[in-house]
C-alpha cells in the first residue's frame, strides 16, 4: 500500500492554512478527529487522510466501502468559540456538497447532489459526506468542533460480496463504464487537495453568512428536485411519499405531500427516489 504524499495534499490545497495528517490504515478518520482532546483554544483546521479505512461510517452508522488507491477518505475539523446556548450550525452539509460538486466539476461531467450528503453522478453515488459535531467543557463559550467525514469513489469500487447495495460510479469513470486506473488524470492526493481546500472555505463562509451564497448553487445541482420520493424512518420504514421541491434556507427539505409541504431535517430521515417495478422513476 503506497504511502500517501502530503506535499501533493499541500500543493493542490494551496491558500487554505490546513494541518495535514495522514494514516496508512485507521477504523475512521471521523472518529479520530472527533475523540481528540480540546486545547485551551479553538486549534486551526486539521486535515486527516487515511490509505485505508476499515471502519469508515455513513449517516446513522452506515458503513462506507474503501478501496486503497481507487478510492479516497479523510475528514477536516474546524473549531471555533460558540456561546453554550447556541444550537449547531445548519446547513453545513449542503454547504459542503456543494463546495465539493464545484470542486470536482473540471473533473467530471453529470455530478449532482442527492439531499442530504450524497455525491451522485448519472444517478450513481460517487461520494458521501458525513458532518459531526462535538463542544469541549466550558460553562459561557466551548469550543465547537466540526467534522466533515469525505468518502470519494475514484473508480467503481469491487463490492464481491454485494455489500453496497446501490448503484455507484468513480470520479473517473467514463459514460461507457470503468476506466483503467492507471489512466486516471490525477492522483488520490491531488482529489484530496482540492476537496479539502473547498470544504474549509465553504465551511468558514457558511458559518458567517449562513446558506444564502450556496442556494442558488444547490438548486442547479439537487437530483431529487421535482421528483417523486419516498420518506424512510430511521428504520428504513415508508412514511410518507411525495415531491421534493428543493431546500429552505436553512437546508431543510421540502417534500409536498398530500398533506401540504413539509420540511425534513437531515437527521430525520433519507430519501429514496421513486422508483416503479422496472426501475424507472415512477
Amino acid at each position: 500500500m503506497a504511502a500517501i504524499d502530503i506535499q501533493r495534499i499541500r500543493e493542490a490545497a494551496a491558500g487554505e492554512d490546513l494541518a495535514i495528517e495522514t494514516v496508512d490504515e485507521t477504523g475512521s478518520t471521523n472518529r479520530v478527529l472527533m475523540e481528540a482532546p480540546f486545547g485551551r483554544a479553538p486549534a486551526g483546521p486539521r486535515l486527516l487522510a487515511a490509505a485505508r479505512q476499515t471502519a469508515g461510517r455513513g449517516r446513522r452508522g452506515r458503513g462506507w466501502v474503501m478501496e486503497p488507491g481507487r478510492s479516497v477518505a479523510f475528514s477536516l475539523a474546524i473549531e471555533r468559540t460558540v456561546a453554550a446556548t447556541s444550537p449547531p450550525p445548519s446547513g453545513l452539509p449542503v454547504a459542503v456538497g456543494v463546495a465539493i460538486a464545484q470542486a470536482l466539476a473540471p473533473c467530471a461531467a453529470g455530478l449532482r447532489l442527492k439531499w442530504p450528503n450524497d455525491l451522485q453522478r448519472d444517478g450513481r453515488k460517487l461520494g458521501g459526506i458525513l458532518v459531526e459535531t462535538r463542544r469541549g467543557a466550558g460553562a459561557q463559550s466551548p469550543i465547537e468542533r466540526l467534522v466533515v467525514g469525505v468518502g470519494i469513489n475514484l473508480f467503481v469500487p469491487r463490492d464481491p460480496g454485494a455489500t453496497i447495495g446501490q448503484p455507484v460510479t468513480g470520479l473517473f469513470d467514463d459514460e461507457d463504464g470503468p476506466s483503467d486506473a492507471s489512466a486516471q488524470p490525477m492522483v488520490p492526493e491531488t482529489v484530496i487537495g482540492l476537496v479539502a481546500a473547498a470544504i474549509n472555505a465553504a465551511a468558514r463562509r457558511v458559518l458567517v453568512e449562513g446558506l444564502a451564497p450556496f442556494l442558488a448553487a444547490w438548486q442547479r445541482l439537487d437530483a431529487l428536485d421535482g421528483q417523486p420520493v419516498v420518506v424512510l424512518d430511521h428504520a428504513g420504514v415508508a412514511v410518507q411519499q411525495g415531491i421534493a421541491r428543493g431546500i429552505d434556507d436553512s437546508g431543510a427539505l421540502l417534500v409536498e405531500t398530500s398533506d401540504g409541504v413539509c420540511k425534513l431535517s437531515s437527521g430525520e430521515v433519507s430519501l429514496r427516489a421513486l422508483r416503479s417495478p422496472d426501475g424507472d422513476l415512477a
